[in-house]
């Protein structure tokens, strides 16, 4: 586990944030099912590839984050998925405590894939700081 896992990790538990730490099998199945579906531009999701308008916004700005949440939770009711590149661990949390990890992952340096297990939809929050969205 990463130093960024330790620090997640108890800063979800000091604000009691539902969530759990996806087994390796499953992280390793979502990473898999998210090459083999997504379409990748170097290290990034090649967001031209899709028919709509992807881009919500900066990741420093707490509007774009508002819009993000509105964007998940009217695509799902169920736990959300965060799978970074920088850290070793992926994260299962409930749809209902999303904000607070919103803004925690917008601060790591790394890209933060946020999907469900059926892969309907994905986010990111980019290294560079950009918010993309899109629907299958």
């Amino acid at each position: 586990m990463s130093y960024l896992d330790d620090e997640i990790i108890n800063d979800l538990k000091q604000i009691n944030v539902q969530f759990s730490v996806l087994s390796e099998a499953e992280h390793d199945s979502m990473v898999k099912l998210i090459n083999e579906t997504i379409t990748f531009s170097g290290s990034q999701i090649a967001w031209s590839s899709f028919k709509e308008i992807t881009y919500i916004g900066p990741s420093s700005s707490h509007s774009t984050l508002v819009k993000l949440e509105k964007k998940i939770k009217s695509a799902t009711e169920r736990n959300i998925i965060f799978i970074g590149d920088a850290t070793d661990n992926a994260y299962s949390i409930a749809i209902n405590d999303l904000m607070y990890p919103l803004h925690f992952f917008s601060k790591i340096p790394q890209h933060t894939y946020i999907l469900q297990k059926q892969l309907d939809w994905i986010a990111c929050i980019s290294f560079e700081g950009d918010v993309d969205f899109v629907k299958f």
